[in-house]
């Protein structure tokens, strides 16, 4: 069994933090990020806590080994996690969210090879029927535990008894959720599908052309739908207009360019995600991440030294 607890100011670092889990994370949300993970597993289970004060675009790919079931302790709106609900991540290569500010999402990831049921329909979202009752206790439990690891003293060995009954906690808790429920599909409406993939290609279409990204009018044309179609379909599916949430996406593309290699020139990196105007492009990283970029590079080189050092 191992337990880890993560506390981070970054939205990259979050990503990473999860062991296993392919992440990719971009703040959307202007203001100064903080993200905790929660993270108990065994060879069979795992139960992970996840929470976040400001938005984020999620990029992920799941363990394919596993099953991957999600309620939210607190998850505003209805539009992915519905609050009395369980939700069953489908098997995909890539999923993609966005996370609102102030989420806390539990998560649980059990073996295959335990109720095989939970495959059907497995690449796409689906939703299981729970008793309200059952499931509020069945969470709460979750939350204790994991509020009880948060408020631990991290210097105290937890004896292989703690453990176990960890363990076993979490096991029979999930045996109980899942011996009283219903698997089915999560409504996938055609305006639904279509929101997605409209959100979906207009990122795409930005990845592929970083430096030269393409206009609002230009990805109308392409995708051959209106700009009402367009703001209408980023305003439902990740809460923002286009022109925000792209210019989002790129800032944060520089900030992980920046961290992973402080030593280019800040004009470089900007200019790799399409800004050329320095001045218009530090306003806006200011905004986002409540720094300069050239804070958000000095970090970085202060820790490249650090590990440096400490290899010497």
């Amino acid at each position: 069994m191992t337990i880890a607890l993560h506390h981070c100011l970054d939205a990259a670092e979050h990503a990473q933090r999860l062991e296993g889990w392919q992440q990719e994370s971009s703040q959307i949300e202007a203001g100064v990020f903080s993200g905790e993970i929660v993270d108990i597993s065994s060879q069979e289970i795992r139960l992970f806590r996840e929470s976040a004060n400001l938005g984020l675009f999620q990029q992920m790919h799941f363990p394919d080994s596993q099953w991957h079931l999600v309620t939210p302790i607190r998850w505003p709106g209805e539009d992915l996690y519905g609050a009395d609900t369980v939700t069953v991540l489908p098997r995909c290569d890539q999923f993609w969210s966005v996370a609102p500010s102030n989420y806390d999402l539990l998560v649980v990831s059990i073996n295959r090879c335990r109720h095989a049921w939970l495959g059907r329909d497995e690449h796409r979202l689906r939703r299981l029927d729970v008793p309200v009752v059952l499931l509020n206790q069945v969470r709460e439990q979750w939350q204790l535990m994991t509020d009880y690891l948060r408020q631990r003293p991290r210097h105290e060995l937890m004896t292989p008894a703690l453990q176990e009954s960890l363990v076993r906690q979490l096991d029979d808790s999930i045996e109980w959720l899942l011996g009283d429920c219903v698997l089915s599909n999560e409504p996938d409406t055609t305006n639904y599908r279509t929101r997605r993939y409209i959100v979906d290609r207009c990122q795409a279409r930005v990845r592929e052309c970083p430096d030269e990204p393409p206009s609002l009018m230009a990805l109308c044309h392409q995708l051959r739908i209106s700009r009402r179609t367009l703001q209408y379909s980023f305003q439902s599916e990740v809460g923002q207009s286009p022109v925000h949430y792209l210019r989002a996406l790129r800032l944060n593309a520089v900030r992980r360019s920046l961290l992973h290699d402080p030593s280019q020139r800040l004009a470089d990196a900007a200019a790799s995600q399409g800004f050329f105007h320095q001045s218009y492009f530090c306003r806006e990283y200011r905004r986002l991440f409540q720094e300069l970029p050239s804070a958000t590079r000095a970090r970085a080189l202060d820790t490249d030294q650090q590990d440096a050092a400490s290899e010497v």
